[in-house]
């Protein structure tokens, strides 16, 4: 019995991957026509290049790739190495999906999540734009996945101007107001030091449409991993194109940055101390600081009108998915 249960978990894992690969192949399809500015539903895939129709036998999901050498069979011209690593991460993120929430309403609520969420980080990545069509929709489905508590993760209601409703459909409802409210805040603060807005309206909706999916808790997580992934990436990046556009001022600033953040530090020991007035006055020194070196350094860029930010929407989405996987474990740091 053990042995015909592993065989059947490996043949419904390789069924469930293979149409993994085939939605990562038309995922990338529609986030190319999205950018293109095409109808993504109709028409068969052509050539970037040559604009020949690729047959059936060339559009199997990585298998084609491998078999063409990851080049067009009418005109020789690369494909790009993007089509099978979506159809791969697709396929493999499918199998997770449903190896660990089965196949229940909420697997398909979350495929559809994932669907989405796939699209938004390939048009981010190429050409930091989110597309409405795949954010704004992502809200209200979001919603009615808690308002219906799909997940069963609801422990009671409460009652909101007479009328009742469960939990997590109000910790939804917080979630996606602070989602977007975040967001919009911030980009305000940025236009105000700097003259530019910090985040874009897309980074907004999905900050939304993660908090009205798992609420405003895990919303907290969200940001807080987004952020974190965002500096490990993004600030080597930022650094070498100061360095390369020899702009001393901004690098002496995220110095400065840094130093400020290590001031943090030094503020919790001597409030562990006993000392809350010396913390306090660090704690100014630092925020001071690191006002100032964030100022400079959003004053330096847009002057050079270097673009030297990576666009936030896929350290959204690696926040949204790790929350997806490990909502337990993130929720066992709230006390209530």
């Amino acid at each position: 019995m053990e042995i015909l249960t592993l065989v059947q978990k490996i043949y419904l894992g390789f069924i469930v991957g293979f149409i993994g690969l085939a939605i990562g192949s038309f995922l990338n399809v529609v986030a190319l026509r999205l950018l293109a500015g095409k109808d993504f539903v109709k028409g068969r895939s052509k050539c970037p290049k040559c604009e020949n129709l690729i047959a059936w036998y060339d559009n199997i999901p990585v298998l084609s790739y491998i078999l063409l050498r990851g080049k067009c069979r009418k005109c020789g011209e690369k494909i790009s190495l993007q089509y099978p690593i979506v159809e791969l991460f697709t396929g493999a993120i499918f199998i997770a999906t449903v190896s660990m929430f089965g196949f229940t309403l909420k697997t398909l609520f979350f495929l559809v999540l994932i669907c989405n969420l796939i699209v938004i980080t390939i048009t981010d990545l190429k050409e930091k734009y989110i597309f409405d069509i795949n954010s704004i929709p992502l809200i209200p489905i979001g919603l009615a996945y808690n308002f219906f508590d799909i997940g069963n993760n609801s422990v009671g209601t409460l009652k909101v101007l007479g009328i009742t409703f469960n939990d997590v459909f109000i910790s939804a409802i917080i979630g996606a107001v602070l989602g977007v409210a975040f967001f919009e805040i911030l980009s305000r603060i940025g236009l105000l030091l700097a003259g530019e807005y910090a985040f874009g309206a897309g980074d907004s909706i999905l900050g939304a449409a993660l908090g009205a999916w798992f609420g405003w808790k895990l919303m907290i997580i969200i940001l807080i991993i987004s952020f974190l992934s965002q500096l490990v990436v993004g600030i080597p990046i930022i650094v070498y194109n100061m360095y390369k556009a020899k702009d001393h001022e901004s690098l002496w600033a995220m110095v400065t940055l840094f130093f400020a953040l290590g001031l943090t530090f030094l503020g919790r020991y001597f409030t562990y101390t006993g000392r809350p007035f010396i913390a306090l006055s660090i704690i100014f020194l630092s925020l001071a600081l690191a006002g100032g070196s964030i100022f400079v350094i959003l004053k330096r860029t847009r002057e050079r009108q270097s673009h030297t930010f990576l666009p936030f929407g896929p350290s959204l989405v690696i926040a949204g998915l790790l929350v997806m996987f490990f909502s337990e474990y993130f929720l066992s740091y709230f006390p209530y």
